[in-house]
C-alpha cells in the first residue's frame, strides 16, 4: 500500500512542466531557420508540441492510477478475477465443500 499513498516529488513534476513549457515556447525560434516555409514551421511546432503535452497528461493520469476514475486500473475487477480463479483450483483440487467454505470466508 506504500505505493499508493506515496507522492510524487512536487519538484520533479515543477521542474518538468517548467522545461516543458520553456521548450514548448522556444521551439518556433529554433526551428526558424531551419524551416522555410511558414506552413510547414507551424505544422512541424503543433505536432511536436501535442505530442510532448500528450505526455504529460499522461504522466499526469498515471501519476494517481489506482482512483476511481475511468481511466484508473480496476483493481477490485481484478481482485475478483484472481478469488474466481483460486475458487476454480479449489474447487478441482479439494471439492466442492472447500470451495463453499472458501467462498464464503470472504
Amino acid at each position: 500500500m506504500k505505493l499508493v499513498t506515496t507522492p510524487f516529488p512536487f519538484p520533479l513534476v515543477q521542474m518538468g512542466r517548467t522545461f516543458l513549457f520553456v521548450w514548448v515556447f522556444t521551439l518556433p525560434f529554433a526551428l526558424v531557420n531551419d524551416v522555410v516555409k511558414l506552413p510547414a514551421l507551424i505544422l512541424i511546432v503543433f505536432f511536436i508540441t501535442y505530442g510532448f503535452v500528450g505526455l504529460e497528461y499522461v504522466s499526469i493520469e498515471l501519476d494517481d492510477p489506482f482512483g476511481d476514475d475511468p481511466n484508473d486500473f480496476d483493481v477490485l475487477g481484478l481482485a475478483q478475477v484472481v478469488f474466481e480463479d483460486i475458487y476454480i483450483a479449489v474447487l478441482d483440487i479439494d471439492g466442492r465443500e472447500a470451495a463453499n467454505a472458501l467462498r464464503e470466508s470472504v
